[in-house]
């Protein structure tokens, strides 16, 4: 573990206590809502990320994606892993980027229906944002109240 944290030195000294290479978190943090199918677990042989991150701002995501690209870490974001796909698992293990500390909206614009905000808020939170502009989502997925955008 020691080797691990010493190759991630950057990003502990960055963003200090939102990083985690606790085992059990690692490991929750590696799967989505479903289990992978056995043939998916025999190929990958059950992927870890070497840690979790969460930014709180988009220059911390900048910074975050820059550092692993030039030091070829994957890097795999996730919201509250509700597809059931895959789409989260790091199978090339690397950096999980939890976006669970980025809810905010950062501007509704009724006129142009447009409305831009943060990975981590879930799209019921955002739906009743609209709502009181009177706005609302075109499209509602099954996960609607805990899935993030």
């Amino acid at each position: 573990m020691k080797t691990l944290q010493k190759k991630y030195l950057p990003i502990i000294k960055k963003f200090k206590n939102r990083v985690s290479f606790d085992k059990i978190e690692r490991k929750l943090y590696s799967h989505d809502i479903a289990s992978l199918p056995s043939l998916i677990k025999k190929i990958f042989k059950n992927p870890i990320a070497d840690l979790v991150v969460q930014p709180e701002n988009e220059e911390e995501i900048v910074f975050l994606v820059k550092w692993a690209k030039e030091n070829n870490i994957p890097v795999v974001p996730r919201g509250k892993a509700t597809s059931g796909y895959g789409g989260v698992i790091p199978i090339k293990r690397g950096i999980v980027i939890d976006f669970y500390r980025m809810k905010k909206i950062i501007n509704i614009d009724p006129e142009k229906e447009l409305v831009t905000c943060q990975p981590g808020i879930t799209w019921e939170q955002l739906d009743k944002e609209l709502l009181k502009h009177g706005l609302t989502l075109r499209l509602y997925p099954t996960s609607y109240p805990s899935s993030t955008v």
